[in-house]
């Protein structure tokens, strides 16, 4: 009976070490994000030589869990004619039992060589989770 055991827990162990070292991080990654219900805050900072641009958002979640936290430009076909360049602001939903605590996710998104006619950015969340600033250049 120990044999057995043994021979089931070690051929356990070699199918386990057969899986990707990421196999739980691409679960996440292939998770669908959700909009966001609230985006709390947006900033900004370019580097000195205005050739890189780091965004910030922070979103509330209605629970504590969710991961992913992401900001993703939306794909347009010409340059918008205000200069203000629109964002998603996304995360994935947790699986199981959770803490049912209103939370906060930071996500942040850096640009490089961002386009000249830039003005702005909107950050979108669902409904009227929506964010708009404005750049001082």
């Amino acid at each position: 009976m120990l044999h057995r055991a043994t021979v089931a827990f070690v051929a356990w162990g070699v199918a386990a070490l057969a899986l990707p070292p990421s196999a739980g991080q691409d679960r996440d990654d292939q998770k669908k994000g959700e909009l966001l219900k609230t985006v709390i805050s947006v900033s900004h900072e370019f580097s000195p030589d205005k050739k890189k641009l780091t965004l910030t958002a922070v979103g509330q979640v209605p629970t504590g869990g969710w991961t992913g936290a992401k900001l993703t430009p939306r794909k347009t076909t010409t340059p918008p004619k205000d200069g203000i360049y629109e964002f998603d602001l996304t995360a994935i939903r947790p699986d199981g039992i959770v803490t049912q605590a209103l939370s906060k996710v930071t996500a942040k998104y850096q640009w490089n060589n961002p386009p000249a006619d830039l003005k702005g950015v909107k950050i979108y969340g669902a409904g009227d989770g929506i964010k708009t600033i404005r750049f001082d250049q």
